[in-house]
């Protein structure tokens, strides 16, 4: 896997290797902790750590950024991806764009037209990238919602499917109806009125820890070749004697 050489590769050579998540909420995560990004971040420095046999050149160089935008659309994500995002120089962009544009009502020709022209500048920057749809919903009327907008994704990522620099992960193949259902346990305090989530109800769409494992596995999966156990590593973190949790 290109991917998994790449960072093996800097490592041994004691280079900088940054890593950025960039997307909205999905990805931003600060309401589950740890968040898919902190595990793949621990995972990778982990595995590369083995790889190269010197700690120090995976966990000092091997550094991530979260710059996900709560409630944001393509349009915001394309307006700032130079600051937040180009100006690190990211070797990897994980990025997933149109996720809010069905909630905001965006015509789907603005969303593929915003998400085409961030993956071209993320590219043409020189970052791989990593373009994933958002994770099925728990409800079946928020998908409905939604699959014009996954069906965009899916249209855009065909377009680079010839760029070795480029993977599409598409959740949508592999989240099975039980892997939702434990994957979507959350309490809305607030609600969401744009969403239609009322105050005291399960978050269909903001994934707990058990969905941010699960995401890992895929991630790590189809980019590296790599297997995660999410079910070990979640049983390790309600450890309290577990300093690092298995996988």
């Amino acid at each position: 896997m290109k991917f998994l050489e790449d960072i093996i590769d800097n490592a041994k050579e004691d280079k900088f290797y940054p890593i950025v998540f960039y997307g909205a909420s999905t990805t931003s995560a600060e309401y589950s902790m740890p968040n898919w990004g902190e595990i793949i971040r621990y995972w990778l420095k982990e595995k590369v750590s083995d790889a190269v046999g010197n700690y120090k050149k995976a966990y000092w160089n091997i550094q991530t950024s979260n710059r996900g935008i709560n409630g944001g659309c393509s349009q915001d994500l394309l307006e700032r991806l130079d600051i937040l995002v180009l100006s690190l120089a990211p070797k990897v962009i994980f990025l997933s764009v149109g996720k809010n544009d069905a909630y905001y009502r965006i015509d789907t020709k603005i969303t593929a037209a915003n998400t085409r022209k961030i993956i071209q500048k993320s590219l043409g920057s020189g970052s791989k990238v990593v373009f994933m749809t958002t994770v099925p919903t728990l409800w079946d009327k928020l998908n409905e919602k939604i699959k014009d907008y996954v069906e965009v994704d899916r249209m855009v990522a065909q377009e680079f499917s010839d760029n070795e620099n480029f993977i599409f992960i598409d959740f949508y193949n592999f989240f099975t109806k039980e892997d939702l259902e434990k994957s979507y346990t959350l309490v809305s305090v607030d609600g969401n009125e744009i969403v239609g989530i009322a105050p005291g109800e399960i978050d269909p769409i903001h994934y707990n820890k058990i969905g941010n494992a699960l995401v890992v596995k895929i991630i790590l999966k189809e980019v590296y070749g790599l297997d995660f156990d999410a079910e070990k590593f979640i049983s390790d973190l309600a450890d309290p004697a577990k300093k690092y949790p298995g996988y």
